[in-house]
C-alpha cells in the first residue's frame, strides 16, 4: 500500500560493513539511511545561497540581508549581547535599550535560540553575516526536518518526500519572514514536534515530544503560543483517529498534559521573568473583539497559494501560504482516493479548513496570536497550516496507485479551472502581477505530466525523479528569488560606527558619570545597542508602555512597540538626563549644544541644558493647574494641587502586584498633576509644567501663523529656536523651507514637536505637507532664559552618582526640604532599593519613573537590579527537568527488572 513498497528508486539496502564494531550503524551507513534528509536540506540551502551570491550579498558583494526587524532590531540587540558576552557584564538589565530595560526580557523575546550562543566565535564585524547566513542554514534545517517526519511518518526511504521538504523551507511563510531570525528555530523544530506528539498518542514515546516543544518554548514563547494551540487540536485529531478504547485515550491525555506541562516547565527559566516584563507592556491589556468580522473571501485567500504572489507583511491580513503549486492538483486527489478513511479525511481537511477561516476571521485569528492583534506581520501560525496540507499532498502523492486516471484527469482540471477562476475575478497587480497565474498553469501542467508517468510507470523513475526535482527547485527558487530576500546596503548601515565608538570612549574618560547619548538623525531606534552608549529610544515589543505614553505626553514620537527621542525639546531632553549629543553637521545651535570633539564625519555636542540622573521636585504652593497661572492671594495650593504630605510614600503592594510591578503611588507633585491633563497639546504641557516650578513666563511663546496658498507661513519677530506641532493626525510628511535651512519631518502619524531649528529675526519659514492642503499648526518659539531658569530650580538639589553598572546605582543627595527625588529610571519589578541602608517601596513619577520621598538631611541611595520571577523560574525548570530525567531513569528500571529476574533464575540450580 505504501510507496516505498512500490518504489525501488530511492531505497536503501544496508550493506555488509555497515555496522560499526560495537553493533550500531557506522556514520556511512546513517548518512546512506538519511539522505533524503540531507537532500531536503540541500537543495533550500543551496537555493538560498545561490540567491544571496545573485543579489551581491557580502561576502559576495556590499549588500546585506537585513530587512524590517533584522534591521532595526535583530542585528542591535545581538550587538548588545555580544558585547555582554565578551565583558562578562550582567544578561539581566542594560542601559543601552532606551532609557533602560529588562535585558533578559529582551533575550527570551528575540534571542533566545540556542545557536545564538555561536556568536562568540565570530568577529563582532561580521554579526550582520552571523545572523544572514543563520537564516540560510535554519532554512535548510527546515527541509531536514520536515522530510524526517514524513520519512517517519511514511516509514519510507523515498526520494518522493523531497520535493515536500523543499516547498516547506521555501514556502511563502518563509519568503516573507526569513529575515525573521527570532522565530525559524520553532519552524524547523515544528515537524519534530509533530512527530513526537504522533510517537505519544500511537506509541507512548514522549522523549522527542518533550525535548522538541521545550526546545521551541525556550528559543521563541511567542510563536509557541501557538504551536501549543495546533497541539491541541492536532492531538484531538489523532485521538480520535488512533485511540479505539477509552483506556487507550485516557492514557493519551494524561500523556498529552504531563510532558506539554514539563516542555513548558523546563522554559520557565525564562518563560516567567518574561511574563513579568511584558506586563508592563501595550500589549498587556486583553480587549477581545466584540464583533465578528471577516477579512476576505475564500477564493481570494486560496488564490495565495499561487506562485510569484507578493508576501504580505504589513498590516493587512492576508496570509502567506504559498506552498508550491501541486498541492491544487494533489488536495483533490487525496479527497477522491477511496482508500483513505472518511474519518481521516474529514478531521485532517477540518483542521485545514479550521486554520484557513482563522486567517479570516478576526476573534479566531485574535486568540491565534495570543490574545492580541499582530502589529504587521499578519498570520503568524500560517507555517502549521503549510505543514499539515504538505503532509496530506504527500500521501496523495505517495497512494497515487489507488486513484484512477479519471480521478487524475479531474483533479487536474479543477485545479486548472480554480487557477483560471482566479486569473478572471482578482484584480490586484500589486499582489498578483501578471505572471502569477501563467507560471503557475504552467508548473501545473507540468506536475501534471510527471504524476501521469509516475502512475503509468512506462517511464524511467530515476529520471523522472530528476525532472521532478529540478521542476520544484526552479519553481521554488524562482517564487523565493521574486517575493524575497530584499536587500540594503551593508557599508551604509555600518558607515561610522567605529567614530562614535571613539567619541563614546573618549568622553567616557573625561566624564565617568551617568548620562545618556543622542543623535540628531538616527539609523535606527536602536542605535544605542548598536553601538554601545546609554540612549533614550527604543524600538522593541518588550518597550515599557508607561515610558511610551511619557514620551506621548511630551510629544515625543512614540507607538505600542516604540519611543524615540524625535521630538524632544531641551526641557524634555534634560528629564532624560541626555547630556550629549551626536551629528553630521558641524553648524548646531551653539545656543542650545556646544561642540567639544568630532571623529571623521561624527561631531560630539555637549547639551547646554541637562539634568542628572536624580533631581527634587518640591511643590510649588502657588501653582493652580486648572488655569495655569501663580496664586497672588494665598499661599494655599489652587484646585488641583497637591495638598498631600511630600514625605507620604507608596501604598504596600501584595506580592502579585509587586510581581507584576503594580504598585499604588500616593505622592503626586506638581509635575505629575499637569502630565495627567488629557488632550493637552504637548508644548503647552512644557509650558504648564516649568509654571509649576514658580516661573511665571512661557517656556515656549507662541508665534502666529498665516497661510500662503496651501503653505503655512511663520515669520520670524525674534531671532530663536523655534518648534511646530501639527495639530491634524491626517498629516504624516512635512516639508520646512527658509533662507536659513530646509528640513523634512516624516512619520508624523506618531504626534511628535518639529524641530524647525534656530532662526534669524525676519526669516521665514514656509511649512507645507501632500497629505494636507491646510495645515493645522501650532508655532513656538524657545524661551532660553525660562529654560535656564527651571534647570537651575531642578538642578539645586541632585542625587551625585558614586557608582554604577549595570544592575547596580549608589548615590548621595543632600536636602534641604521635603519633596520627591525623581530618577530618570523607568521602574519595573525587580529594582531593589535602599535609602540610607533600609529598604524602600519605589514611588512612581508619572506612573513611569522612579521617584522616593525624602526628607530634609543627607541619604545616600543605593538600587539593584534582579529580574523578577527568575529565581522561580529558575526552580521550576530545575524540578520540571529533574521529574523528566527521573522518569526516563524509572522506565529504564522497568525495562531492565525482567531481564534481571530471568539473569537470576537462569542462576537456580
Amino acid at each position: 500500500m505504501k510507496f516505498a513498497q512500490n518504489m525501488k528508486a530511492g531505497l536503501t539496502v544496508r550493506k555488509k560493513g555497515s555496522q560499526a564494531a560495537d553493533g550500531s550503524p557506522s556514520f556511512r551507513s546513517r548518512i546512506r539511511s538519511n539522505w533524503v534528509c540531507l537532500l531536503s536540506f540541500a537543495i533550500p540551502f543551496l537555493i538560498m545561497l545561490t540567491i544571496f551570491i545573485i543579489n551581491g550579498i557580502f561576502p559576495f558583494g556590499d549588500e546585506s540581508f537585513m530587512h524590517s526587524d533584522m534591521y532595526h532590531q535583530y542585528v542591535p540587540f545581538l550587538s548588545e549581547m555580544l558585547s555582554k558576552l565578551h565583558s562578562g557584564d550582567s544578561m539581566t538589565y542594560s542601559w543601552n535599550v532606551g532609557v533602560g530595560s529588562n535585558f533578559l526580557a529582551l533575550y527570551a523575546y528575540y534571542m533566545a535560540s540556542p545557536f545564538n550562543w555561536l556568536v562568540v566565535l565570530f568577529p563582532a564585524k561580521y554579526l550582520i553575516e552571523f545572523m544572514s547566513y543563520l537564516v540560510i542554514l535554519k532554512i535548510g534545517f527546515c527541509g531536514f526536518t520536515f522530510a524526517w517526519y514524513l520519512t517517519r511518518h511514511f516509514k519510507t526511504r523515498s526520494a518522493v518526500v523531497v520535493p515536500f521538504a523543499v516547498f516547506y523551507a521555501m514556502s511563502g511563510y518563509l519568503a516573507a519572514y526569513n529575515w525573521n531570525v527570532m522565530w525559524l528555530d520553532c519552524i524547523f523544530l515544528f515537524p519534530l514536534i509533530a512527530l513526537g506528539l504522533e510517537k505519544l498518542v500511537t506509541e507512548g514515546k514522549y522523549k522527542l515530544y518533550c525535548i522538541s516543544l521545550g526546545l521551541c518554548i525556550l528559543s521563541n514563547y511567542y510563536i509557541s503560543i501557538m504551536v501549543c494551540i495546533f497541539l491541541v487540536l492536532y492531538f484531538l485529531v489523532l485521538v480520535l483517529t488512533n485511540c479505539h478504547t477509552f483506556r487507550h485515550m485516557g492514557k493519551a491525555v494524561l500523556r498529552f498534559a504531563l510532558f506539554s506541562a514539563l516542555a513548558g516547565g523546563m522554559a520557565a527559566i525564562l518563560l516567567i521573568p518574561e511574563y513579568s516584563a511584558l506586563h508592563l507592556t501595550k500589549f498587556s491589556d486583553i480587549n477581545f473583539p466584540s464583533k465578528l468580522t471577516f477579512y476576505f473571501s475564500t477564493i481570494d485567500m486560496l488564490a495565495r497559494h499561487c506562485m510569484d504572489v507578493a508576501v504580505e507583511t504589513g498590516l493587512d491580513h492576508w496570509p502567506n501560504i504559498y506552498c508550491g503549486v501541486a498541492i491544487f492538483l494533489l488536495v483533490p486527489l487525496y479527497l477522491s482516493n477511496s482508500k483513505i478513511s472518511l474519518r481521516d479525511k474529514a478531521l485532517r481537511i477540518g483542521l485545514l479548513a479550521f486554520m484557513l477561516v482563522s486567517f479570516s476571521t478576526n476573534m479566531l485569528n485574535f486568540i491565534w496570536h495570543g490574545m492580541n492583534y499582530p502589529d504587521s506581520l499578519p498570520c503568524r501560525q500560517s507555517f502549521m497550516y503549510i505543514f499539515l496540507l504538505l503532509t496530506l499532498c504527500c500521501e496523495a502523492v505517495m497512494r497515487i496507485r489507488e486513484c484512477s486516471y479519471k480521478a487524475l484527469g479531474v483533479s487536474f482540471c479543477i485545479s486548472m479551472g480554480f487557477v483560471l477562476l482566479c486569473e478572471k475575478i482578482i484584480d490586484n497587480e500589486e499582489a498578483f502581477p501578471v505572471e502569477t497565474f501563467i507560471l503557475t498553469a504552467a508548473f501545473l501542467c507540468l506536475y501534471g505530466i510527471f504524476l501521469y508517468y509516475y502512475k503509468k510507470r512506462s517511464f524511467s523513475l530515476k529520471l523522472l525523479a530528476i525532472l521532478t526535482l529540478l521542476a520544484v527547485t526552479a519553481e521554488s527558487a524562482v517564487n523565493m528569488y521574486q517575493t524575497s530576500v530584499s536587500v540594503t546596503s551593508r557599508s551604509k548601515y555600518l558607515e561610522n560606527h567605529d567614530n562614535y565608538r571613539i567619541l563614546v570612549e573618549r568622553i567616557r574618560e573625561e566624564d565617568p558619570d551617568f548620562y545618556r547619548f543622542e543623535k540628531f538623525s538616527r539609523v535606527t531606534k536602536n542605535d544605542g545597542t548598536m553601538i554601545g552608549y546609554p540612549t533614550a529610544s527604543l524600538f522593541s515589543s518588550t518597550a515599557n508602555g508607561h515610558v511610551e505614553e511619557f514620551y506621548e505626553k511630551l510629544g515625543m514620537s512614540h507607538s505600542k512597540v516604540f519611543y524615540c527621542f524625535d521630538g524632544a525639546t531641551p526641557f524634555t531632553s534634560s528629564l532624560l538626563s541626555v547630556r550629549y549629543m551626536f551629528s553630521k553637521s558641524s553648524q548646531e545651535d551653539p545656543n542650545l549644544y556646544t561642540l567639544i570633539d568630532s571623529q571623521g564625519d561624527i561631531y560630539l555636542y555637549e547639551c547646554k541644558y541637562t539634568l542628572p540622573l536624580g533631581f527634587m521636585v518640591n511643590n510649588h504652593p502657588g501653582f493652580n493647574i486648572s488655569s495655569g497661572d501663580s496664586q497672588t492671594a494665598s499661599g494655599e495650593v489652587g484646585e488641583g494641587g497637591s495638598q498631600e504630605q511630600p514625605g507620604t510614600e507608596t501604598e504596600n503592594a501584595g506580592a502579585l502586584d509587586e510581581f507584576l510591578g503594580n504598585i499604588e503611588d500616593t505622592q503626586t507633585d506638581v509635575l505629575e498633576k499637569v502630565l495627567d491633563r488629557e488632550g493637552s497639546n504637548p508644548v503647552e504641557t512644557q509650558n504648564l509644567m516649568v509654571r509649576a516650578l514658580g516661573l511665571d513666563e512661557a517656556l515656549f511663546s507662541s508665534v502666529g501663523t498665516e497661510q500662503d496658498g496651501a503653505a503655512t507661513v511663520i515669520t520670524a519677530q525674534q531671532s530663536g529656536h523655534y518648534y511646530a506641532y501639527v495639530n491634524d493626525s491626517k498629516v504624516d510628511t512635512l516639508k520646512m523651507e527658509s533662507e536659513a535651512l530646509s528640513k523634512s519631518f516624516t512619520k508624523l502619524k506618531y504626534r511628535y514637536i518639529c524641530d524647525l531649528g534656530w532662526h534669524d529675526e525676519g526669516d521665514v519659514i514656509s511649512l507645507h505637507s501632500e497629505d494636507s492642503t491646510s495645515l493645522n499648526v501650532s508655532a513656538y518659539r524657545l524661551n532660553e532664559t525660562v529654560m535656564a531658569g527651571a534647570i537651575d530650580i531642578l538642578s539645586q538639589e541632585s542625587m551625585t552618582v558614586d557608582s554604577f553598572d549595570s544592575t547596580h546605582i549608589k548615590g548621595h543627595i543632600d536636602v534641604s526640604r521635603p519633596g520627591e527625588l525623581i530618577l530618570s529610571v523607568p521602574y519595573e519589578p525587580g529594582w531593589k532599593i535602599l535609602v540610607d541602608g533600609e529598604k524602600v517601596q519605589a514611588g512612581l513619577f508619572d506612573d513611569t519613573f522612579i521617584s522616593l520621598s525624602l526628607e530634609p538631611g543627607e541619604h545616600t541611595i543605593e538600587m539593584h537590579y534582579y529580574p523578577t520571577g527568575l529565581t522561580l523560574g529558575i526552580v521550576i525548570s530545575s524540578l520540571c527537568l529533574a521529574g523528566f530525567i527521573a522518569i526516563i531513569v524509572l522506565e529504564r528500571r522497568r525495562r531492565r527488572s525482567p531481564d534481571k529476574k530471568a539473569a537470576d533464575r537462569s542462576d537456580l540450580p
